[in-house]
């Protein structure tokens, strides 16, 4: 795994800035991950209040060669997304949340590349289409084909299904 830490011990109130570039390499860490190409910069601030610490992550940039849902070529999407959570010390052993991540009170740094990895999946949509723009657009030949099979197999009448049928209304 690539060095995705930031220090959290002895630093001062205030913002403190790191930046990252998130690329394939980032993505080869994660088993079965659906995003394998991107060139995305996660700038990454963390305030400092007292003992209070808050991280906030923008990412802008975008993924590459996902899947259209419509017409199975390869798409691009672009990300500009922001996400925020609050660092907690404590000597309990508590889970994470998406608000809150808990860490040990002399705990010198902070291991963010899931948390960056998760701010980057989340802002992928469920649904994957071209956005229709110039450069942008679904391939023609792919969806004539695709509608062109769908066609076909809406049309076929299965001579022993239709059977079935008047067995099954008879009983």
């Amino acid at each position: 795994m690539l060095n995705y830490n930031i220090r959290i011990s002895a630093v001062k109130d205030g913002n403190h800035e790191y930046n990252f570039n998130i690329d394939s390499k980032f993505f080869e860490s994660f088993n079965n991950s659906e995003v394998t190409n991107s060139q995305i910069k996660a700038t990454v601030i963390l305030h400092k209040d007292g003992n209070r610490f808050k991280l906030t992550l923008n990412f802008d940039g975008e993924i590459y060669n996902l899947m259209c849902d419509l017409c199975a070529s390869e798409m691009t999407i672009s990300i500009n997304n922001s996400i925020s959570v609050l660092l907690h010390e404590t000597e309990e052993e508590l889970y994470d949340t998406d608000e809150i991540i808990y860490m040990k009170p002399n705990q010198y740094e902070l291991d963010i590349s899931q948390l960056i990895y998760e701010g980057i999946v989340i802002y992928l949509p469920s649904k994957r289409e071209h956005s229709g723009e110039q450069g942008n657009k679904c391939d023609k030949e792919m969806i004539a084909l695709l509608d062109k099979y769908a066609q076909k197999e809406d049309k076929k009448n299965d001579p022993l299904r239709n059977e079935l049928n008047k067995l099954k209304d008879l009983i």
